[in-house]
């Protein structure tokens, strides 16, 4: 990276975890910003991404609730690590 950038800007479900090999991330970071939103509009918005992508309906719901779930509590383990959570509201 050159001096002369003045912003990198990099997207994560994983940027500030603090499990495993991802622990020293957020070090590496100046500032970093967790996004929430309601839980059921992004199980909505997941199933909708699946089913874009070719899944049948109770398919993308399967996979939602199952291993995207599983990774969404990873994930929010890392939200008091953020230096700043915006709460996103879904129209």
């Amino acid at each position: 990276m050159h001096r002369d950038v003045p912003l990198v800007v990099t997207e994560g479900n994983y940027l500030l975890s603090a499990e495993g090999s991802w622990a020293g991330v957020a070090a590496l970071l100046d500032e970093s910003w967790y996004l929430e939103l309601d839980e059921p509009t992004r199980l909505d918005r997941l199933v909708r991404r699946h089913e874009r992508h070719g899944k049948t309906h109770q398919q993308a719901v399967d996979w939602a609730g199952g291993s995207d779930q599983a990774n969404a509590v990873i994930i929010a383990r890392g939200r008091d690590r953020a230096d700043l959570v915006v709460t996103v509201v879904a129209p």
